[in-house]
């Protein structure tokens, strides 16, 4: 337990506290081999080069977004909220609300955090909203059913609880359509969403709602005359780290500062990468499923 070790200045370890409390987590540590957040952090900031590199991490981690399973509920109220408010005329005249979980149209087999949202939509979610109550709501899981369905479906939903750069979602879009669906039939709903996803994908001509959007960490949150430097510092970050050079900045440049119920890899690595370094294996504060990488 590094608090226990002391190996963490205790400038970095009272910072880390007070960010911690100030987003409600848990500021615990481990026991009986176990390991928390708040302990994989603090061994993630050791394995940083110097106190500047802590210093940085520790000040985007202010503005670190973590969505726990439990909040799901409350931010996709907000989000068809949104979207219902905004389509009240067009939902007046549609009999059949059809929804669709956004799937990767390479991998449609893929368990995607689209699925889960369909299955805490089929329960009391949809009676939360008056225009649900007298209307039929058709989930459809696959891309072979929309086809079987395509007659009938005046407004596709696709749901999400994160939109990263967009391409998962445009992908499953172009496939959609391939099935028959025109794209001002389609709408996408989403928790998180990156505010250059959100263009890309309206670019493209589909409406997206969400119930938070994020900029990029570093481009959009510093001035102009220092964003360079820390965009190098950051890139340094995931050299140390061994992350993949197209990585540094999360898949796309996104630089990402969001969790979910698992980390995108839109975010910056420094949070979910993992693997093995000098013969020992390495782990993140909020890391991905199957990201294990191994580069000696």
């Amino acid at each position: 337990m590094l608090v226990k070790k002391k190996t963490l200045a205790n400038k970095f370890l009272v910072e880390l506290i007070k960010i911690f409390k100030e987003h409600n987590w848990d500021v615990e540590t481990s026991e009986n081999g176990e390991y928390s957040v708040f302990d994989m952090f603090c061994e993630r900031l050791e394995e940083l080069d110097d106190d500047s590199d802590r210093e940085l991490m520790l000040e985007l981690t202010h503005n670190y977004l973590w969505v726990n399973s439990y909040e799901y509920e409350k931010y996709m109220t907000e989000v068809f909220r949104k979207f219902l408010d905004t389509n009240k005329e067009s939902m007046k005249r549609i009999q059949t609300i059809h929804i669709f979980p956004v799937q990767d149209k390479d991998y449609p087999s893929k368990t995607k955090s689209g699925n889960f949202m369909c299955y805490l939509f089929q329960g009391t979610f949809s009676r939360k909203f008056k225009e649900f109550r007298d209307k039929r709501v058709r989930v459809i899981e696959t891309f072979d059913a929309i086809e079987k369905y395509k007659d009938d479906i005046e407004c596709l939903i696709l749901i999400d609880d994160y939109v990263g750069s967009g391409d998962t979602l445009l992908g499953c879009v172009s496939l959609i359509e391939e099935k028959g669906i025109k794209k001002e039939d389609i709408k996408a709903i989403t928790l998180v969403l990156q505010e250059s996803g959100k263009k890309i994908v309206e670019d493209y001509g589909i409406d997206i709602y969400s119930s938070i959007i994020r900029n990029k960490a570093i481009t959009d949150n510093y001035s102009s005359d220092i964003v360079e430097k820390k965009i190098e510092q950051m890139k340094r970050i995931g050299k140390k780290l061994k992350v993949k050079k197209k990585m540094y900045l999360g898949y796309k440049e996104s630089e990402g500062l969001v969790t979910m119920i698992k980390t995108p890899n839109n975010t910056l690595p420094f949070y979910w990468y993992e693997g093995k370094r000098d013969g020992k294996f390495m782990m993140a504060p909020f890391p991905r499923r199957n990201n294990i990488g191994v580069d000696e």
